[in-house]
């Protein structure tokens, strides 16, 4: 390297380090930029984006529960076989299971399938539900999904290399593999032959692990509409007037930084610059959802983070943009690892677990409802809803469960009850293992690879083939065929 290019690249990564710091955009370089600076040949590099969202695939969110959701407690075995009931499941958690549906005490379990029943918060609003401390955001839930035939869930389904612990289990989880570069949505973007500047966004303050990206896709933080810009939280402290000064005047300097040029570095931080400006159009717009989302700290435990983050999905999704959004990521927190302490469904005294099965079920149905109230967008998106993996079969000593194995996963389709689907919901997939035998950690066994739901998705919704799936997306998984899960196209 002459003096030269070791100057251009080093002015090159501060600048990426100072459009990180405005907040628009997650940049990761390796090999990838000797190849875009000309050393190597690099197809379909930067290409424009598309005027029209295209017709051969749904928008993606992907909701990451980090924390291990108990998936027994949130999809109840209750009559999968008598001894998983009776001699398993009330036996491994004597003060911790849910009452089955044809119990006699006032909240219990609701009957999906005669099998498998589902915890009651996660119907709030539905027909004849016993709700606590009711809010207007309880429309029927994950409950009403399933049988408008909207939500697909799978069961006893995880990660080939769960280790116990979150680090290494949501890793893998988020990058597809436990040796790939980047993560899959990432992927997904290349194997689907997205241009680099399409428009991927995480509501939060941070990039998904998922979106990161070697190949120079750079995706957008948007931690809230309102401070949707540099990272400093300049809004919480700041008046109104002043921070759009000073929003400005970042704006300049970073747009002549970017301007000196055609290099890699310059080329992607002009295109991170356009996706602020458009997107900062649209957080200037007063947005009405056409449904309520749950933010309370009343009924949740993340500050309404997550339904504010679902809203602001729906936002940037039906906004009039000349990039539209493909997909957008969500870690949702507040406390699902339940080591102790972790409740039931009562609402007057421990209340965690309820309050973490409100925020989620409840900001689906919202987010489903709200996206649905535009026609064009009915059919058009797929949700799926996975963590890192579940908890053991039984309660510890503390009135908790500690790191296990498989769990459930959610797909959360849309249009069919306007004759749009995309989703056969209204169904349990997946092989039951039983509770007579402990899988890893004493946990739930694992039939199904969380990587097949999602390569069902791609391949009957997305345009992505078998082959792009086990070449790029998943590099090294054998897909053949999916699970009847999505509607093909």
């Amino acid at each position: 390297m002459n003096r030269r290019d070791f100057l251009k690249g080093c002015a090159g990564f501060a600048a990426a380090a100072a459009m990180r710091g405005f907040g628009i955009t997650n940049l990761l370089f390796d090999s990838q930029v000797a190849r875009a600076q000309g050393n190597e040949p690099q197809p379909n590099m930067l290409p424009q984006s598309p005027a029209q969202p295209p017709n051969n695939r749904d928008l993606l969110v992907l909701v990451f529960v980090r924390g291990g959701l108990d998936g027994l407690n949130l999809v109840v075995p209750f009559n999968t076989s008598e001894d998983d009931r009776r001699r398993y499941y009330n036996t491994l958690r004597p003060t911790m299971n849910i009452a089955p549906p044809n119990s006699s005490v006032a909240r219990k379990a609701i009957d999906l399938n005669g099998k498998f029943a589902l915890h009651p918060d996660a119907a709030r609003g539905a027909p004849g539900m016993n709700v606590p401390n009711p809010h207007p955001s309880d429309t029927g839930g994950l409950l009403k999904l399933f049988h408008d035939g909207d939500l697909a869930i799978v069961d006893a389904c995880g990660s080939p290399d769960i280790t116990g612990s979150h680090f290494d289990t949501e890793l893998y989880v988020d990058l597809g593999g436990k040796n790939n570069s980047g993560g899959w949505v990432a992927r997904y973007l290349d194997a689907a032959g997205e241009p680099n500047d399409v428009l991927a966004v995480s509501p939060q303050w941070g990039i998904s692990p998922s979106l990161l990206s070697p190949t120079g896709r750079s995706a957008i933080t948007v931690p809230s509409p309102s401070e949707f810009g540099p990272q400093w939280k300049t809004a919480q402290w700041m008046p109104l007037e002043t921070r759009n000064v000073l929003v400005s005047a970042q704006r300049v300097i970073l747009q002549q930084m970017y301007q000196r040029g055609s290099d890699f570095v310059e080329v992607v931080g002009q295109q991170a610059l356009q996706g602020y400006d458009m997107l900062r159009n649209v957080f200037e717009t007063t947005y009405a959802p056409a449904a309520q989302y749950l933010t309370s700290s009343s009924h949740v435990l993340d500050y309404g983070h997550f339904g504010n983050s679902m809203k602001t999905i729906a936002q940037i999704a039906k906004a009039s943009v000349v990039n539209p959004l493909r997909v957008a990521t969500v870690d949702v927190g507040g406390g699902y690892d339940t080591h102790d302490n972790q409740g039931t469904v009562d609402w007057s005294g421990n209340s965690r677990f309820p309050k973490l099965i409100t925020n989620l079920s409840n900001n689906i149905k919202a987010f489903c409802d709200d996206m649905n109230a535009d026609p064009q967008w009915r059919g058009r998106f797929v949700v799926i809803v996975l963590s890192e993996f579940g908890r053991v079969l039984y309660q510890n000593d503390s009135a908790g469960c500690d790191h296990g194995n498989g769990n459930v996963m959610l797909v959360v389709g849309s249009g069919r009850p306007f004759g749009k689907p995309n989703v056969n919901g209204g169904q349990i997939y997946g092989e039951w293992p039983g509770l007579k035998h402990f899988g890893f950690n004493d946990g739930l066994h694992i039939t199904t690879d969380y990587r097949r739901v999602i390569a069902d998705v791609l391949t009957g919704r997305m345009g992505v083939t078998a082959q792009k799936v086990n070449e790029v997306i998943f590099p090294g998984f054998s897909f053949t065929v999916g699970m009847g899960i999505a509607v093909s196209r």
